[in-house]
């Protein structure tokens, strides 16, 4: 049955991977321009929301928190991977590849690039902090919601 968790999550993780993708860009390269790097992020992790992390919250807290560390997980991998193909793409038509398994591989050393400058002390500890309040805002939400609800 839909809930109005699931809306709520999306939004919540996207409203995050918004400011988590804005974080992300000095990382990355300083002087790079990423575009819509921010509105992608925060689109994939709108998805990841409503499809993971929305179904699952409200067992326990615990769990709620645990789910939401591993949807903020999961959006930064998807975006990576989202992302990856339009490098490739990039690097394919500008020749820098010569056969179809030197770009598959390539695709993975994009996203593997794209990840491990992520690995940043800071970075990490703000999208582990970050995942664990969506958690308990989601949870609490829920709570109240569940409550409500059974109070008629």
């Amino acid at each position: 049955m839909f809930t109005i968790i699931r809306p709520i999550s999306a939004l919540l993780l996207a409203v995050f991977a918004l400011y988590a993708a804005q974080a992300y860009e000095p990382i990355y390269d300083p002087q790079a321009d990423l575009g819509a790097f921010p509105l992608w992020a925060a689109g994939v992790s709108a998805l990841v929301g409503w499809f993971f992390l929305g179904g699952r919250i409200g067992r326990a807290l615990w769990y709620s928190v645990f789910v939401a560390v591993q949807a903020v997980v999961l959006a930064a991998i998807a975006t990576a991977g989202f992302l990856a193909v339009g490098d490739v793409f990039e690097r394919g038509y500008r020749r820098q590849y010569d056969e179809v398994m030197e770009a598959i591989t390539g695709y993975f050393a994009i996203v593997v690039d794209w990840l491990g400058r992520a690995l940043v002390q800071d970075f990490v500890i703000l999208l582990g902090v970050g995942g664990i309040g969506i958690g308990v805002v989601l949870h609490i939400l829920w709570r109240m919601m569940e409550r409500r609800r059974n109070a008629r």
